[in-house]
């Protein structure tokens, strides 16, 4: 049977999840996820991506990626297949150590970010675990609980709850304490703008691109791209709010899409146009 298509672009942001052949473990000691996590943060600055969250189970792992300079197929073949070589090697073993290739679901809508980052953190108290998400070591929870830093981006969820970092802190904890009713690994599209696309033909998804695709293409490095995204007020960054605002409006977004996209009201990207109209 052809495998269902699947369209992956730089500048999108993906949940990633992978398990273990057979559902056997991947993750058989703490140096195992210790080295798994090795992987993803030194390959951020080699293969060009962010990192917003992540846990290892046993069996398998959630991460939340945005690829930026590759491909996210390619990423992942890298860290699994690197990964594989070690485990194999170690445990004196030969054959596959995932089960196939992994599922990766756009995040169209990066409102439903925060939500499905307290998905995953909570992934181990629903397996029972832990009694609480603080408790487990192989995630993200931590950098995010006591704001440290690390290669994980943790601006944009932090700016979903505060724009005080201290304040989005705390809010963060708070947030964690609520359930997460979503499964979000039974999801094909996260958003409602990503469900319209997963319903839209392929041919209509390739003509219109991403807004993240669009933002990426203005040509900012990786600091400017983020402040942009977290409504950055800087006026060095007008100029790439205006390219991005023009060429997403050749795309057909509305100023509402795009103002969303980057912090910035319906309103507000109409008055920038106005200002620099010439």
């Amino acid at each position: 049977m052809a495998r269902a298509w699947r369209e992956e672009y730089k500048g999108g942001v993906y949940h990633v999840i992978a398990r273990g052949n057979n559902k056997e473990y991947i993750f058989k000691e703490g140096i195992d996820k210790g080295y798994f996590i090795k992987l993803l943060k030194d390959h951020c600055s080699t293969m060009g991506y962010q990192i917003f969250g992540y846990v290892l189970m046993d069996n398998h792992y959630h991460i939340v990626i945005q690829p930026m300079d590759k491909k996210l197929q390619e990423i992942m073949h890298q860290i699994n297949n690197k990964y594989s070589k070690y485990f194999n090697y170690k445990y004196k073993r030969v054959g596959h150590v995932f089960q196939g290739r992994y599922k990766s679901v756009l995040v169209q809508d990066e409102r439903y970010m925060l939500k499905l980052i307290r998905y995953i953190h909570q992934n181990p108290v629903r397996a029972g675990m832990t009694s609480k998400v603080e408790n487990y070591k192989w995630s993200s929870d931590i950098y995010y609980r006591k704001n440290i830093k690390s290669f994980i981006n943790k601006e944009v969820i932090s700016k979903m709850l505060d724009i005080c970092t201290t304040a989005a802190t705390e809010k963060y904890k708070e947030f964690m304490e609520e359930k997460e009713d979503t499964d979000y690994s039974k999801l094909n599209a996260i958003g409602d703008e990503a469900y319209r696309i997963l319903c839209e033909s392929k041919k209509e998804v390739k003509q219109r691109k991403r807004l993240d695709e669009i933002l990426f293409d203005m040509g900012m490095d990786l600091t400017e791209y983020n402040q942009i995204k977290a409504g950055s007020r800087k006026r060095t960054l007008t100029k790439y709010k205006l390219s991005y605002t023009i060429a997403a409006i050749e795309h057909h977004y509305t100023l509402k899409e795009i103002g969303e996209h980057i912090g910035m009201t319906a309103v507000s990207v109409k008055n920038m146009l106005d200002r620099y109209e010439t």
